[in-house]
């Protein structure tokens, strides 16, 4: 069953969403409501699963990680043959970053980082070796930049100035980190609501050192920002990524400012393995993302050869990068 959202509910998701690491204080009077009124809304975000998490935005090539994303269309798999391949990949493979179920042209996604070449054939050949005879058909890509931005799509009932927030991922170069650090992310990552006090206790560190530490993080572009795990089923919304196929990369500065300020485009993905050009959107239902490719294509018609399209549906396992 959806859940019916109200113009606060609206503006609060669209406001964690920009930066989840905001106060209940900053919430409060950005909403011009009370502490208790945003406690309360984010409890029940949370409570009916619409909130799934509070995350940071980590650029792990700035840790010496190289991002790769694989596909997989399989072939006689049943449902419960597919959930033991979800559940052997998030058990046993450690470079598996994020799984996520799939349907149209892929059944399943995986998104990989490794440190060397060494270990994305470890991962693969492991892979392989148990699931082969499984998998039809495959892609895989090097997945960096990202253009990540802030979800606006279930904005229609608001009229106040919309600001896109664009965090940057995966092209950076590489940073030497204290091990304290890298234990401080592993711990801070998917939960960044937790106090300095919970982090300082599990991390045997004082919440002063713990804060400041933080602070270096994002000064150094290693945090790029904060988001919120976000259900779009249970708002009644549908989330698919587009492969633009072009004839011509001549308009794509235009293209990627037209993308990146309509409020269905939530990221741009910069591969090679993959489309010219893709874009993940939020839209109303699959005839709403029919009507949005036509949108593009009539805009671009001059350089957009095709187009494909397939959508995400469960996300198994998320670490450090977003959906």
């Amino acid at each position: 069953m959806n859940i019916k959202l109200d113009l606060y509910d609206r503006k609060l998701l669209y406001e964690l969403d920009k930066d989840a690491s905001q106060s209940i204080s900053r919430l409060a009077k950005k909403l011009r409501r009370s502490k208790q009124f945003i406690l309360y809304r984010m409890k029940k975000f949370e409570e009916e699963k619409i909130i799934t998490g509070y995350q940071a935005i980590v650029d792990m090539s700035k840790l010496g990680y190289f991002t790769f994303r694989v596909y997989f269309k399989f072939q006689q798999m049943t449902k419960g043959e597919e959930e033991k391949f979800m559940s052997y990949t998030k058990n046993n493979l450690d470079k598996v970053w994020t799984i996520t179920s799939m349907h149209g042209k892929w059944d399943c996604a995986l998104f990989l980082g490794v440190n060397s070449i060494n270990e994305l054939h470890e991962t693969w050949d492991n892979i392989m070796l148990h699931y082969k005879n499984k998998i039809k058909s495959y892609n895989i890509s090097i997945y960096a930049p990202i253009h990540n931005f802030n979800r606006r799509f279930f904005l229609e009932a608001v009229n106040e100035k919309i600001e896109v927030i664009e965090r940057i991922y995966g092209d950076g170069k590489r940073e030497e980190i204290e091990e304290r650090d890298w234990r401080l992310i592993k711990a801070y990552a998917n939960n960044i609501r937790q106090s300095s006090l919970e982090l300082a206790r599990k991390l045997n560190l004082s919440p002063e050192t713990v804060r400041k530490r933080i602070k270096n993080l994002e000064k150094r572009k290693i945090i790029v920002g904060y988001k919120i795990g976000l259900n779009t089923d249970r708002l009644g919304y549908d989330t698919y990524r587009i492969d633009l196929h072009l004839s011509s990369t001549s308009q794509n500065k235009k293209l990627f400012n037209y993308c990146k300020n309509h409020k269905n485009v939530y990221q741009i993905n910069n591969s090679i393995g993959g489309a010219d050009f893709e874009i993940e959107i939020g839209v109303n239902d699959f005839f709403h993302m029919i009507k949005l490719v036509d949108e593009i294509k009539e805009e671009f018609k001059e350089v957009v050869n095709d187009t494909d399209y397939f959508g995400f549906s469960t996300f198994h396992i998320l670490r450090y990068i977003p959906d």
